[in-house]
């Protein structure tokens, strides 16, 4: 009588094991076909938009260095920001050409997020306001030099089934995101500013939190080319 009952249990588990394979097969493959769908309309608003840099002025350090008396060390930070931003600007200028670019700081970030555009102060090639520059573009992703940071969003994968020592058997949820990455790199976000995610080209690494003018320029060509490359795959088809 026991084994009789062992083997319909093992007969059960088997019948749930394929079904939970079977599962699992189809809410991988509809997901992939949403994150293809997904990145391709990215590319293509991209592409067919505008990509906006956002430019750090490190303010907070500065005034903190001066705040405690380092008036050395705020004008040489403050120095350092401003030929870094530049050398970015002249990189996109003369090493980027997949879709238009605009550079304004970081301070009118939230008012970029919010699409009010017209309280966004872009700059020039000199790092100058310029209130001839107006954003003209519908669609738009937004790109910074920093920290890669973690993917936290969560992101249904799969169903599993799980039993228990009384051979119940409940059903549980399958998540997956990005690596903790904390590395230096120039990414790109959303019009949101929410960083993209793979298969996106969303990130080159520059391996330092404020590289040198040659790194940069190396920087953003790679990019370039990735995003041409990308726009071309998800295209060819076209």
């Amino acid at each position: 009588m026991c084994r009789i009952r062992l083997m319909i249990l093992f007969l059960i588990f088997s019948a749930v094991g394929i079904a939970q394979e079977s599962q699992q097969v189809k809410k991988k493959i509809s997901f992939r076909k949403q994150l293809k769908t997904t990145t391709k309309v990215q590319i293509n608003q991209l592409k067919n938009g505008a990509l906006l840099l956002s430019l750090k002025t490190n303010k907070s350090k500065i005034a903190a260095l001066k705040k405690i008396g380092k008036n050395d060390q705020a004008q040489e930070l403050e120095k350092k920001q401003s030929q870094l931003n530049k050398s970015i600007i002249a990189a996109f200028k003369t090493k980027f050409n997949f879709c238009q670019t605009y550079f304004f700081f970081s301070d009118y970030a939230i008012y970029a997020k919010e699409r009010a555009f017209d309280k966004v102060v872009f700059l020039n090639d000199s790092l100058k306001p310029d209130s001839n520059i107006m954003f003209q573009s519908k669609t738009f992703l937004v790109a910074s030099f920093g920290k890669l940071e973690q993917d936290t969003a969560k992101h249904l994968s799969h169903y599993t089934l799980a039993s228990d020592n009384n051979f119940s058997v409940t059903q549980v949820r399958n998540y997956y995101g990005g690596p903790n990455m904390g590395f230096d790199a120039l990414i790109i976000s959303s019009d949101k500013f929410i960083q993209l995610r793979r298969p996106f080209p969303y990130y080159v690494r520059t391996r330092n939190p404020m590289p040198k003018s040659k790194v940069i320029f190396k920087t953003v060509a790679k990019m370039n080319k990735k995003l041409h490359r990308f726009y071309l795959k998800k295209n060819k088809s076209d």
